[in-house]
This record gives C-alpha cells, sequence and structure tokens, in this order.
C-alpha cells in the first residue's frame, strides 16, 4: 500500500530546488543530526535543534527572483476555501496535474497568491494544507522512513525557539488527518 505521505510534495520553491545551496548547506550544519519518532505511517527522523519563527514576510505566498511558488490544493483545501469565502474553486484556482491528492493550483495575481493583501494572508484560517505545513516537507526516504526537510531560504530559519520533537509530532499529525481525508 502506498502511503499517502509518499504522495505530500516538497513545497514548491523548497531547499531543492533552491539556488542558494551555501545558506542551506551552513544550516544544516548549525541544526546537527536529525532525531526521530515513530507515527502510525512508521519512523519520521526530523532537524533536532533548528530554530525558525513565522515572521511574516509571505515569501511563500509569491514567486521571487528563480523560484516560482505553485500553490497545490487538495479536495480538502478546495472545499475549506469555498466555505469560507463563498467563492467557487474556478474563481480561485485552476486545474493541475500535480501528484495525487492535488487536484488543483492557486490562482495567482501578478506573482502573488490572490488571497495575499499586503503582506496578509485574507483567508488564514482556511488556507492549503501546503500553507499551513511551510517552510517545511515531509518526504519518503529511501530506507522506507520519512523525512521532514524544511525550506532554508525561509527568513525564520534559525530565529525562534528551537523546534521540539513534538511540534514535529504535531506538523505529522495535521499531513495525516488532511491526506487521509482524501
Amino acid at each position: 500500500m502506498v502511503s499517502a505521505w509518499e504522495r505530500f510534495p516538497a513545497h514548491e520553491g523548497s531547499n531543492l530546488d533552491n539556488p542558494t545551496r551555501r545558506r542551506s548547506s551552513q544550516l544544516k550544519r548549525r541544526q546537527g543530526a536529525s532525531g526521530s519518532f515513530t507515527s502510525d505511517e512508521g519512523e519520521v527522523r526530523y532537524p533536532v535543534h533548528l530554530r525558525w519563527v513565522c515572521v511574516r514576510c509571505a515569501k511563500s505566498c509569491r514567486d521571487l527572483p528563480g523560484r516560482r511558488r505553485n500553490i497545490l490544493l487538495a479536495p480538502s483545501d478546495i472545499m475549506r476555501i469555498t466555505g469560507a469565502t463563498r467563492l467557487t474553486a474556478r474563481e480561485f484556482s485552476v486545474p493541475s496535474r500535480g501528484p495525487f491528492p492535488y487536484v488543483r493550483k492557486m490562482r495567482k495575481l501578478g506573482e502573488r497568491c490572490i488571497f495575499l493583501q499586503d503582506s496578509r494572508c485574507s483567508i488564514y484560517g482556511a488556507r492549503p494544507l501546503i500553507c499551513r505545513f511551510y517552510p517545511f516537507s515531509l518526504r519518503p526516504a529511501r530506507d522506507n522512513s520519512f523525512e521532514i526537510g524544511f525550506d532554508s531560504s525561509c527568513s525564520g530559519m534559525g530565529k525562534g525557539p528551537r523546534r521540539s520533537e513534538r511540534f514535529f509530532h504535531n506538523l505529522v499529525g495535521l499531513a495525516n488527518r488532511e491526506l487521509r481525508s482524501q
């Protein structure tokens, strides 16, 4: 059976395709080793000693030089946004051939998410899973475990509190609840 997590993509524009590799490797050295815990899906590795806080920069909500953001939407995201805004899916998204369960992607006004007003998300309480997960990603590892990665270009990396195992466990719980409902 294919795990729902195996279909959970890294946020487009994450450290996997980030041109600023030097900052990424410096951050990884500072963060140190990885910890792990067991979830319903198996072993999950996460970065220990990672400091992060959202600085409300809205960089994940818009295209930047050398990085195009595509906010993928699952059916549950579409239902949540439709309920919060009373817009139809066609009014805020376009069809997408993203990996299952993603069926649409967010429309943009210029190079920004259509729900970004100034530097604030106008649908924050109903935002998509990929936005709630950012700057983190969950991906399968070669040894049948899973790995939590992060976008090292995020302005909040290295700032704020150290993120605990409980933080990452809660993040995995969020992915589980959302992906199992698809």
